[in-house]
């Protein structure tokens, strides 16, 4: 398995290096460009949402990522010190009711939901963990003869 690992502080200006690492492992290992745009989409999602709504001091605090890649999935995972949230139990939005009768909020997480195969979520100690498993059903004919 091979695995890219950073540490973010929680201000938006550093959300664009972990992009780019997400595009950079992309490249080296060949990824559809459809599964890279779902990881890109999804990680963003998660990301702004910590920024948005984890912390309740104006204090800099680490978000850890972690993408890891095999040959059958890429897993990101997301670590952070911010207060305790499961967006997995989060209600899926009704998206029957019109724009005006829904409720703020929840299309985010239903979004990366269903550009995922898995999301997970762990509290472990005073951090929330957050594990994005996407399957690469889309590799690269180049990918397949072996690691690179």
């Amino acid at each position: 398995m091979r695995t890219v690992e950073t540490t973010i502080a929680n201000r938006r200006d550093d959300l664009a290096r972990v992009t780019r690492i997400v595009e950079d492992l992309a490249g080296t290992h060949h990824l559809a460009l459809d599964v890279v745009a779902d990881v890109k989409v999804a990680l963003d999602e998660v990301l702004t949402n910590i920024l948005a709504y984890a912390y309740e001091d104006d204090e800099i605090h680490e978000i850890r990522i972690r993408l890891s890649l095999d040959q059958a999935v890429i897993e990101v995972e997301v670590e952070d010190d911010g207060r305790p949230f499961d967006p997995t139990a989060l209600a899926p939005p009704d998206l029957s009711a019109s724009l005006r009768d829904r409720s703020v909020g929840g299309l985010g997480m239903h979004f990366v939901r269903n550009l995922m195969s898995e999301v997970t979520y762990a509290r472990t100690g005073d951090h929330n963990r957050l594990l994005l498993k996407k399957c690469l059903a889309h590799r690269s004919e180049a990918d397949e003869d072996g690691p690179s």
